[in-house]
């Protein structure tokens, strides 16, 4: 890999951004399940009981989000 590339300086640069935005992401699924309530784009507020495939939808995709952004942070750029 080429050390010296505008990704690798970029990302070296920002490597704590995402950390902090898995952790928001991590925090934002942690209140869903919680509450069985989360937000979904163009739908508004949707419930785990009426209509629980949109709800773990878009519930795994913020957890597997927030799982690349930690990782990321953890085996980037340092």
């Amino acid at each position: 890999m080429d050390h010296d590339g505008y990704w690798f300086r970029y990302l070296a640069a920002r490597h704590d951004i995402a950390l902090k935005i898995g952790l928001v992401f991590l925090g934002v699924v942690l209140i869903s399940v919680i509450t069985g309530k989360t937000l979904v784009k163009g739908q508004g507020i949707v419930s785990k009981t009426e209509d629980p495939k949109t709800f773990w939808g878009t519930v795994i995709s913020l957890l597997v989000g927030a799982a690349v952004l930690i990782g990321l942070y953890a085996f980037g750029p340092s």
